[in-house]
């Protein structure tokens, strides 16, 4: 673990090169809301834990694992995927040497403007400096997608059924441009 920035001298950027799954309570808080609020019943946590033991049985592909934290509380959570993206088996979009992929990005206290700050001021910046270009982000959540069209390009829609198939959620994917970020 290292600390990437630091905002007013409380909020903590950090970066992890190895999973550890109290890495994902934002996640897991998310899934809570959903159950409580009768969202559906798609579990995220579930999902991105069995997606990170996948890509560790992939060569050639690695992870990295940003957080918020405030007090050693996590208060975000988001994982940056690189490496021969084609072995994933994911529609390409993307030209693999300089693209990245944004995966399972939650906010535990939203409108605060971490989100905004947190990718546009320490993650973009972060992999520009690495020789990145294009970052790959697929949503299903609607509240996002306002969000990610400001700053990137729809490339794709579509739908998927909900873990249980009782909900079916829309999707899409965005590419960001780091360039146009700068």
């Amino acid at each position: 673990m290292k600390i990437i920035a630091t905002k007013e001298n409380k909020v903590n950027f950090k970066l992890y090169s190895n999973f550890e799954n109290r890495l994902f309570l934002p996640i897991g808080k998310y899934v809570n809301w959903k159950l409580v609020n009768n969202w559906d019943d798609y579990n995220e946590l579930y999902h991105a834990i069995k997606y990170i033991e996948s890509l560790n049985k992939i060569d050639e592909v690695w992870y990295e694992i940003h957080t918020i934290e405030e007090k050693e509380e996590i208060k975000g959570v988001v994982t940056i995927v690189g490496g021969n993206l084609n072995k994933l088996g994911i529609k390409s979009f993307i030209n693999e040497e300089d693209t990245l992929l944004l995966k399972y990005f939650h906010i535990v206290e939203k409108g605060k403007g971490y989100g905004s700050y947190w990718l546009k001021s320490i993650i973009i910046p972060y992999y520009s400096e690495r020789g990145y270009n294009k970052i790959q982000v697929s949503s299903s959540h609607p509240k996002s997608f306002d969000f990610y069209r400001k700053i990137g390009t729809e490339i794709e829609n579509y739908t998927k059924k909900s873990d249980n198939k009782l909900y079916e959620r829309k999707c899409k994917s965005f590419l960001i441009s780091i360039d146009e970020q700068k």
